[in-house]
């Protein structure tokens, strides 16, 4: 349940030097039949394999659950490709799927998360394919939902019980990783989380913290954060952790009376300054300011030069300010795309979405600028150099166009 996708194939960019190419599409079969293939062999049987034992007891689903030969992630495939489909009765088939797969280990932060993206798939209906509309039908699949929405008690469930699941993951986390970034037992007797374990505990905290879309709390909003700080020490990225802990300990010092969980706040105020303190956030922010404001300074010193004489004239200079555009407006693009990976990694599509828009943003401004190219040294190579950004605007445009649509009803 760790596995996030990003529709489609990304972009293979590199500086001008190296060339500049998309990287080779693959053979693909038919994204519709493929959509179709898996919603009939792995999501209608895994959902029919479960179904049985949605009303069960913790205890009787676990032991089911481990003799059905599922996994985490046997429905992701399915999901992926009805989202590349566009085919929302199996896009909601393959999130029921990873809801009930949840739901039989007992998580009910995923479980309702699922549970409420499949209601949004199954509310839409364009396009439907004639096999998966009539099998959606016929296996009562909406009943399904309903039974395990019911079970699960998602409806029911506010922000004054998914914010302490939350602060308790957020010390499950804490308590997991040391200020040198180590994995650490968090307890007496427990196993050392894996890494694989510890991003899913984080990833856990941001679907807690959206888990009731009606109301927020300030302290589920620093207790967000604050797991994203676990993360950034695991990682070793020390000051940026201080940061994330500084603007967390803010948030939940601002608490008024009328949060939902105002209770809660002073005793998280105090973890998070505990952790802020051990690491020597104080120092640590303190020196990077330091440096930040030497290094504007010496910025601003060498942006007033003194004046010097008049350069000879040069008949490469303008081609070589395009090829140092040309090579700077790439790396943006490549930028852009590791980021829209990582807050895709993160369950936030809405920034990994502005972040494809900035890509294409670059893409049109290097369309132009090897036509610039063209024009200046009349190498018609950079006329195809032109039309190939165009292209990969249009790739990308429909590659991504969907999933950033609908970005609003994936949201964690």
């Amino acid at each position: 349940m760790l596995n996030r996708w990003i529709a489609g194939a990304c972009l293979s960019l590199s500086l001008i030097a190296g060339g500049l190419s998309a990287a080779p599409a693959s053979a693909q079969d038919d994204p519709t039949q493929q959509a179709v293939e898996s919603y009939v062999n792995i999501s209608l049987p895994a959902i029919a394999l479960m179904k049985p034992y949605i009303g069960k007891s913790a205890s009787v689903r676990a032991k089911a659950f481990a003799k059905m030969g599922l996994t985490d992630t046997t429905c992701d495939a399915p999901t992926s490709q009805g989202i590349a489909a566009g085919e929302h009765f199996a896009e909601g088939a393959g999130n029921l799927c990873g809801a009930m797969i949840a739901w039989m280990q007992n998580e009910d932060i995923y479980t309702c998360s699922r549970v409420r993206f499949s209601g949004n798939d199954f509310a839409r209906t364009e396009p439907v394919n004639a096999t998966i509309a009539k099998l959606h039908a016929s296996q009562d699949i909406l009943s399904t939902r309903l039974q395990l929405e019911t079970a699960a008690g998602c409806s029911a469930k506010t922000v004054t019980y998914w914010g302490p699941k939350l602060l308790g993951l957020l010390d499950q986390l804490s308590a997991s990783v040391t200020n040198a970034g180590d994995l650490q037992a968090p307890a007496s007797g427990a196993a050392v989380p894996t890494q694989t374990a510890f991003d899913y505990t984080v990833f856990l905290c941001h679907l807690a913290y959206n888990a009731d879309e009606d109301s927020k709390s300030a302290v589920t909003d620093a207790a967000d954060d604050a797991c994203y700080a676990m993360d950034e020490i695991r990682t070793n990225q020390t000051l940026k952790a201080c940061r994330t802990l500084d603007s967390a300990i803010a948030k939940a010092a601002s608490i008024g009376a009328s949060d939902p969980l105002a209770s809660q706040a002073k005793g998280l105020s105090s973890k998070l300054a505990k952790r802020f303190g051990s690491l020597d956030c104080g120092t640590a922010i303190a020196i990077a300011k330091v440096n930040e404001d030497a290094a504007n300074a010496k910025q601003q010193a060498a942006a007033t030069p003194s004046p010097t004489p008049a350069p000879e004239f040069d008949p490469y200079a303008k081609r070589n300010a395009i090829v140092g555009e040309i090579n700077g407006e790439t790396q943006s693009v490549n930028n852009s795309y590791e980021a829209a990976g990582r807050w895709y990694d993160r369950g936030n599509d809405y920034e990994a979405c502005g972040y494809y828009q900035k890509a294409l943003s670059g893409l049109r401004r290097l369309e132009i600028l090897y036509a610039d190219l063209r024009r200046e040294t009349g190498d018609s190579d950079y006329s195809a150099k032109s039309k190939e950004m165009n292209t990969q605007q249009n790739d990308l445009l429909e590659i991504q166009g969907e999933t950033c649509r609908d970005a609003d009803r994936r949201l964690y």
